[in-house]
């Protein structure tokens, strides 16, 4: 049989390598990695940015998380599992942390109290400054994979000695 290895490759890939694999097998092996980055996406939605790792205020980068591409050639099956960073470019920031300055833009806030003390709700324009940031890694994704790596590995196996078999994947 075939060895299958899930490697995770930066934030977004996991390559399951396989060599001199049947046609039936192959299928069987893409509907399965398809099936388990389909449940990657649920298991980060669902549980880690619905309050375990990361609350909700906007929905933005849970919505951004999706299955960003299934891949197959001669010896690979490869399920790529990330975030669309064009909806929620602070994805990184929460995924591995940051220690830095950060450039703050001018912008108003509203305000209901000053000094500790309740005032009438006003609206403030606070100056374009810089800040320190010391925000460690609040993982999402890749703790996902790597709580979920044995499993994977063992439902992979599982639809590739069905399939080899004969049996439905």
């Amino acid at each position: 049989m075939s060895g299958i290895g899930i490697e995770q490759i930066g934030l977004e890939s996991v390559t399951i390598q396989l060599r001199s694999m049947p046609d039936r097998v192959r299928q069987a092996l893409e509907r399965a990695v398809e099936t388990e980055a389909l449940n990657l996406v649920r298991i980060v939605k669902e549980d880690k940015l619905s309050g375990q790792v990361l609350g909700q205020r906007t929905h933005r980068l849970r919505d951004s998380v999706h299955m960003l591409a299934l891949e197959s050639d001669a010896d690979t099956v490869e399920a790529a599992v990330g975030v669309n960073l064009k909806d929620a470019k602070y994805a990184a920031f929460w995924e591995y942390g940051f220690t830095g300055i950060e450039q703050v833009r001018e912008h108003t806030r509203k305000i209901t109290q000053a000094f500790g003390r309740p005032i009438d709700e006003r609206t403030i324009l606070v100056r374009a400054h810089a800040r320190h940031v010391d925000q460690p890694p609040r993982s999402y994704l890749r703790s996902t994979l790597g709580e979920e790596a044995d499993g994977i590995r063992a439902r992979l196996r599982a639809a590739v000695d069905r399939a080899a078999a004969g049996g439905a994947a």
